[in-house]
């Protein structure tokens, strides 16, 4: 029996917020030509000649002028409404180097979200303040609001170094004393976070000891090696722990700080102190809700995205990031989305050129084509998306089903392999993916150093009298048209489907033409499709027989988003264990287990535990390699289709994006082509 891991992803304490929001990922892409940070020694270098305040016009950007900062701040600057330039940036600013040419200020990026669950498109775009970030070829990890980050030997210790004189979007200094709250005040603090998350916890769930050094530098102590832990870092919301809570704003809601925090709440119609604290600096949500909350992102919220037609943000005039010249990004004065939860109303818009940049909700195949044949007149191009699925569309049954019948069903690998058989992934390829694509289970892609053929291929042959014979031999008996299981209960369910997530409506075709199939093997499935605020609601409580998902994990994000492949991982954990990954990520479950993790899950958490302690990363590949033996036995989930990838629209008039780029969550597409850097060459 292995020892289960308590740690936990960071989840405010809901049940008296006033409002709230969806939770995602990103991050974007910076590297330094101009300056060069390594090892905490910064190198100033200034390109072409010019100081870092230049306001040479000469950029090659387009033909516009171009000097030190965007002329709707330089205004505010001339009016005393704002300090000089350099005086809002950092001691050394992070330089980025831009992707095709120098570019120049001003314009809008037109976008698009279905609402307040749309979070994670917002968090690719327009997000940024980790304290590392990845590379956009996602092989390097550099700095970025941090300066320095250093680990002792056994990766038990890191030493960390702000980058001296960020400031917050109001121009007050990010320093340790922000660190110091985002983890004592906030994470620590049991009213506001249901447990530590888990990177900052050691891998039996031992919180960090964290100790500040002086204004800038700050250290890490973990209770056993925690070698990922500049991997954590430098992705979506794990890299941004200590950097998104400004002390200075959010004091006056905690009531540690403020003893009239409750009734202040009371009185402004919140149940609680820790509900207002939530509801106006909830890390996942309230950079897009709040105007007043300081951020660190390249543009801040001007009209929140809960308005009813669009939300706009506004450049961040603290913004601490500079292009090779000297200039402070970003280039583009602003950021309007548009909110329609209508997909063929935003498909109109992007073959209309309306969108500078989007790759969300309308990407799919049954656009692609329309979009392509648009190219000429539409003042756009598609940029290919190159696909990290396993599989565009997952299965997963709920072995955790509080039904004792059908939860003995869901649980039979038997009636998987069969189920897995009576798909035609071939007549699904060429119906609705349009002919491209290869049979696929939830497995690494042959990108992947992990991938294997035979786990990636196993059980995708279309047979169904051989599905028909496997579920005759495990005693399904067929009686009329459905099945009946050993224990009395029908092989009928439904599967639950978000039909606005990003290939909803290619899923719910899918499911319609797998419905046929397997009709025809004896079982019964019924179509549930919602939208995705409902169908997450019915997933966290564990409330559905079936659903389906992308393969993610499939390649970039194989260990991280391994929840196809164990009952554990990012985001809730794997859909068909998604209580056992609730045991595992928390030491123990809002619910009694309707069934105890059997011999394999508990083995993986086994080689889990000692993957994450690892501090050598060949013996760490061997640790997954045995995970992943132990998925292809068990065959958790079925896959499907294995696609090409999505695409994105890319006006003509946006300079900069640098061409294709990897389609996945925790990459936070596009957010490492560094949009900060993106440019407009005139108004559409």
């Amino acid at each position: 029996m292995s020892t289960r891991n308590p740690q936990s992803s960071m989840l405010f304490n809901r049940r008296n917020q006033k409002s709230s929001g969806s939770a995602p990922w990103p991050d974007p892409t910076v590297t330094r030509r101009g300056l060069v940070v390594a090892g905490g020694t910064a190198l100033t270098a200034s390109a072409a000649g010019c100081g870092w305040f230049s306001t040479d016009s000469d950029s090659g950007g387009g033909g516009g002028e171009k000097g030190s900062e965007a002329p709707m701040l330089a205004e505010r600057v001339e009016a005393g409404d704002l300090p000089p330039v350099e005086e809002r940036l950092p001691k050394e600013p992070q330089v980025v180097t831009v992707a095709e040419s120098m570019g120049v200020y001003g314009g809008t990026w037109n976008s698009t979200v279905t609402g307040a669950a749309d979070g994670p498109w917002l968090w690719r775009t327009i997000n940024d303040g980790h304290l590392l970030e990845r590379s956009r070829d996602w092989t390097e990890i550099r700095p970025n609001i941090a300066s320095n980050f250093e680990a002792n030997e056994d990766a038990t210790e890191f030493t960390i170094t702000l980058r001296e004189g960020v400031k917050w979007s109001d121009g007050e200094p990010l320093t340790t004393a922000d660190v110091e709250f985002a983890y004592n005040d906030v994470a620590l603090n049991t009213e506001l976070t249901e447990a530590v998350p888990s990177e900052l916890t050691a891998a039996d769930g031992t919180p960090i000891e964290l100790e500040i050094v002086d204004d800038y530098t700050f250290i890490v102590r973990f209770s056993s090696p925690k070698p990922l832990f500049e991997e954590d870092m430098a992705v979506g919301v794990s890299g941004q722990r200590f950097t998104m809570y400004p002390r200075h704003y959010l004091e006056q809601f905690h009531i540690d700080y403020n003893e009239n925090a409750e009734q202040e709440a009371l009185d402004e119609g919140y149940d609680s102190w820790v509900a207002r604290f939530t509801a106006l600096g909830h890390l996942w949500s309230q950079q897009w809700e709040n105007p007043d909350l300081p951020t660190l992102l390249p543009w801040v919220c001007k009209q929140p995205i809960s308005d009813a037609e669009s939300s706009l943000f506004e450049r961040n005039p603290y913004y601490w990031k500079v292009d090779e010249e000297g200039s402070q990004l970003p280039y583009m004065d602003e950021v309007r989305f548009d909110i329609t939860s209508d997909v063929e109303t935003m498909f109109a818009h992007a073959i209309n050129g309306d969108y500078e940049f989007h790759s969300r909700h309308f990407n799919d195949n049954a656009h692609r084509a329309d979009a392509v044949e648009g190219e000429a007149n539409g003042e756009y191009k598609v940029v290919e998306l190159e696909s990290t699925y396993s599989s565009d569309m997952n299965i997963g049954f709920n072995l955790n089903h509080r039904d004792a019948g059908l939860r003995e069903i869901f649980s039979d690998k038997q009636f998987r392999i069969a189920m897995s058989h009576a798909i035609d992934r071939q007549e699904l390829i060429d119906v609705l993916w349009n002919r491209v694509g290869e049979p696929s289970q939830p497995a690494p892609r042959p990108e992947s150093r992990f991938y294997d053929e035979e786990f990636a291929t196993q059980y995708t042959e279309f047979d169904l009298d051989l599905a028909n014979q496997i579920l005759d031999d495990a005693g399904y008996e067929l009686s009329g048209s459905t099945r009946t299981a050993p224990n009395g209960t029908p092989l009928e369910f439904t599967m639950a489907v978000a039909d606005d997530a990003l290939l909803g409506t290619i899923w719910i075709d899918a499911l319609d033409m797998i419905k046929g199939w397997w009709a025809e093997a004896g079982v019964t499935m019924h179509i549930n499709s919602q939208p995705r605020e409902n169908w997450q609601n019915l997933i966290n409580e564990f409330d559905y027989d079936a659903t389906v998902w992308t393969g993610d994990g499939g390649h970039i994000d194989e260990h991280t988003s391994c929840y196809w492949y164990m009952a554990a991982g990012a985001g809730g954990g794997a859909f068909f264990g998604r209580q056992w990954s609730e045991l595992y990520t928390n030491g123990s479950t809002e619910e009694d287990l309707v069934a105890e993790p059997p011999a394999p899950i508990e083995e993986q958490w086994d080689l889990l535990n000692q993957f994450k302690t690892e501090a050598d990363p060949a013996v760490r590949d061997e640790l997954f390699g045995q995970i992943l033996d132990i998925a292809k036995e068990e065959f958790y989930a079925i896959g499907t289709v294995r696609g090409h990838g999505g695409w994105c629209v890319v006006a003509d008039r946006l300079k900069n994006v640098g061409g294709p780029m990897p389609e996945n969550p925790t990459y936070g597409t596009p957010g490492p082509a560094s949009p900060e850097q993106w440019y407009i060459t005139e108004d559409k």
